[in-house]
């Protein structure tokens, strides 16, 4: 499981709150994806980045 570097966190939560101001969801399904590939869920950034999400995906 890869380690999620301070930059790549702070770049992912910049997108989601983008992707949530904009209410686009193929946004957020789209970094979901990605953090889940690279990451898994079991990864605690993951899960604390899920949680910035203002919609379901």
């Amino acid at each position: 499981m890869e380690k999620m570097s301070t930059a790549d966190y702070n770049k992912y939560k910049s997108a989601i709150n983008a992707a949530n101001d904009t209410k686009d969801k193929e946004a957020l399904r789209q970094i979901q994806k990605q953090l889940i590939a690279k990451y898994t869920l079991d990864n605690e950034d993951v899960k604390k980045l899920l949680k910035y999400f203002k919609f379901t995906v």
